[in-house]
């Protein structure tokens, strides 16, 4: 089972009733976002949702496609993301390389996950739109919004000298037909390139894709690290390469399924007001300036259907996307701190990379040196906090992870404040030996447990 394109994934999560189809119109503005916030909080069985009749636009909006661990999994090509990951694990060591970062570019580097190119793709069936991206629903999300999003774009950026592409999920906000903003933070790929390219004076390509294989607009907002190539990871994980095609204003490649490309240029230092936007900490984030895309072709395959997802306070649809990213990126921990156990990022800090993690109890190191060492993982870099704990609990309870950190944390001790981050050492056991109940009593009591009319 492996979905190769938006539109083959829609009908798989219909054909296992986990599609609703709304056929009424549906307005843009608050209404479609409201009803996919109350799905991704439980109403409808938080089914994916596809919009059929959008007020203003003639493409179809398709929501909470990512919204559960499963569907998740489908999107990645498996039923068991768990088993994806101790694939994963095994060929990490395979590579026989002691760098985590070195070894996932190797395994991602192996021909048989080699993009193929499609001189044809349907998305250049047709000419391009004179909408530009007026073509698009123009949906607001929050009521403090400052404008309309793209909230699900794969951004594929290159370097000035050339090399591999960058794939990014970035924030793209409307500004006209063709003008844009993109939302990249320093130190992503996207914002690399482009100090590159306006280093030299000149202006950025950069290519749009919405739709096409569900793998990859997971893996662009994963943080992989520059040398892994997310076209070529999309592939290892779904065991086929991915089909690319080139862009025709520039030589990028995007998705050959995707239904929606977008083409445009970043002139050097053109700016404009992006947000506010309505964000995962449950206020409104603003950027005063933003790159600006001057968008010079938008094309859209027959039919398209344009994928969007909905951001705001936990729990949202991103949080399941999360969840199978902390799964994936756990054997690259692994393989810098060997005594890890266990790994939970709650979602409240999932999105800061706030994580409980748990080690086996012989790990002595001091906190600085392995806050270092976690520091320098893909998933945990830049974390806002983190909880080191031994391996007597499970990390995903709360409240064994509060218990144990009231009653073992030393505040003048056990602490690292550092580069905007807590880290909390809870590894230290009580004195004395563990209290618990007697196991031959504890059997007893359980055999005679009807006798005692408890209940």
């Amino acid at each position: 089972m492996r979905p190769d394109d938006l539109r083959t994934f829609v009908h798989l999560l219909e054909q296992a009733d986990q599609l609703a189809r709304i056929p009424v119109t549906v307005d843009p503005y608050l209404e479609l976002a409201t009803i996919t916030a109350q799905v991704s909080k439980g109403r409808g069985e938080n089914r994916a949702l596809l919009f059929e009749q959008v007020s203003g636009s003639s493409l179809p909006v398709a929501a909470n496609l990512f919204g559960s661990a499963e569907r998740v999994a489908w999107a990645l090509g498996t039923t068991d993301i768990e088993s994806l990951a101790q694939r994963l694990e095994f060929d990490l060591q395979a590579t026989g390389e002691g760098n985590p970062l070195r070894a996932l570019q190797l395994l991602s580097d192996a021909d048989a996950w080699r993009q193929t190119m499609v001189s044809q793709p349907p998305w250049r069936e047709s000419p391009a739109s004179p909408l530009g991206l007026d073509l698009l629903p123009m949906i607001k999300a929050w009521p403090g919004d400052g404008g309309t999003y793209l909230t699900l774009p794969q951004v594929f950026t290159r370097h000035p000298d050339g090399g591999m592409l960058n794939c990014g999920m970035y924030r793209v906000q409307h500004h006209g037909r063709f003008a844009a903003t993109l939302r990249c933070r320093g130190g992503s790929g996207a914002a690399r390139h482009l100090a590159a390219w306006h280093d030299r004076g000149a202006g950025m390509p950069v290519a749009m894709a919405l739709g096409g294989p569900p793998v990859l607009t997971w893996a662009a907002g994963t943080p992989l690290p520059d040398m892994v190539d997310e076209v070529a990871f999309s592939g290892y994980l779904t065991g086929a390469g991915l089909a690319m095609s080139s862009c025709m204003t520039s030589d990028l490649q995007v998705p050959a399924s995707a239904e929606i490309v977008i083409e445009g240029i970043i002139e050097p230092w053109s700016t404009a007001v992006e947000g506010p936007f309505g964000n995962h900490t449950g206020g409104y984030d603003t950027d005063p300036q933003a790159p600006l895309i001057r968008v010079l072709a938008v094309h859209a395959r027959a039919r398209a259907i344009y994928p969007w997802t909905l951001v705001g306070p936990p729990p949202m649809e991103n949080l399941h996307l999360a969840r199978a990213t902390e799964r994936l990126f756990l054997p690259l921990i692994k393989m810098v701190l060997p005594t890890l156990r266990g790994l939970h990022m709650p979602a409240e800090g999932i999105f800061h990379r706030a994580a409980v993690i748990t080690v086996d109890p012989g790990e002595d190191r001091p906190l600085s040196e392995l806050a270092a060492l976690l520091e320098e993982t893909a998933l945990l870099r830049g974390s806002r906090l983190l909880i080191v704990g031994v391996d007597d609990h499970d990390p995903r309870d709360p409240a064994a992870v509060c218990w144990r950190v009231l009653n073992r944390v030393d505040w003048s001790r056990d602490l690292l404040v550092e580069n905007g981050r807590l880290v909390i050492d809870a590894r230290r056991l009580p004195p004395g030996e563990p209290v618990h109940c007697d196991p031959a009593v504890l059997a007893k009591v359980f055999n005679r447990w009807q006798e005692y009319g408890i209940g």
